[in-house]
């Protein structure tokens, strides 16, 4: 985790070079998602952030007290997000279906064309080229840690934070995963912006993850010392 972590903040500063590069070939041009716009003019770019930012505390306001309330249960964020809308699906060849279409195990958004396909015909035994949305994941053991990384992207998703278009996921990847061969230089400065917020996403779920588990680290720590003897925390 850690080291998928430092690669996606060094692609986040790739990024922001590159974008400084693209800003000289361009007199003017602009990017808006959902919630934030970014504007770029020669010599200069102003990012406008403040709701996206808000709605990353308000998201995980409410996945600590979400989780909290399910104990870091798997079993429990599975049985929410089924509840939620998203159909969760425990298949046995999950990984090597999902490696093979350059998918990652968790949340599946809304497929069309070769991978809806591959998915419909391994999954369901049926030929069509468009899936609906899933929550895919191998059968057994799921560590909590790797389950709660991606229950907070598939939160984020309908919480309607950006970065999740299909075009971003897509184009993300394509870049984390090195077979993808995802030319960076070719991409438009809105393919730019908006493969930087599909990062942001991934990087805000890793931080979260990263948080709640030395918190918990911490809390066995003190439990152990008042074990042994009392703590001073």
């Amino acid at each position: 985790m850690d080291k998928l972590f430092k690669k996606l903040v060094i692609s986040v500063l790739w990024l922001q070079e590159h974008l400084v590069k693209k800003r000289q070939q361009k007199t003017f041009a602009s990017f808006k998602n959902s919630t934030s716009k970014t504007v770029i003019t020669k010599g200069c770019s102003l990012n406008l952030t403040a709701e996206t930012g808000e709605n990353k505390k308000k998201l995980e306001k409410n996945l600590e007290v979400i989780l909290k309330k399910f104990e870091q249960m798997p079993a429990k964020m599975l049985v929410y997000i089924e509840r939620n809308g998203t159909p969760v699906i425990r298949h046995q060849n999950a990984e090597k279906i999902l490696d093979f279409i350059n998918e990652e195990q968790g949340f599946i958004r809304g497929l069309k064309g070769f991978k809806a396909l591959i998915l419909n015909l391994f999954l369901f035994k049926k030929f069509s080229f468009k899936t609906n949305e899933m929550f895919l994941i191998a059968e057994g053991d799921i560590d909590k840690y790797a389950m709660m990384h991606r229950f907070y992207l598939w939160y984020a998703y309908k919480f309607d934070m950006p970065g999740f278009d299909s075009k971003a996921q897509e184009n993300f990847k394509k870049y984390v995963n090195e077979k993808g061969n995802l030319n960076l230089k070719k991409l438009s400065t809105d393919d730019i912006m908006a493969l930087k917020e599909a990062i942001a996403r991934d990087v805000d779920a890793i931080e979260f993850v990263q948080r709640i588990a030395k918190n918990g680290e911490g809390t066995q720590n003190a439990m152990k010392k008042l074990s042994d003897g009392g703590a001073s925390v």
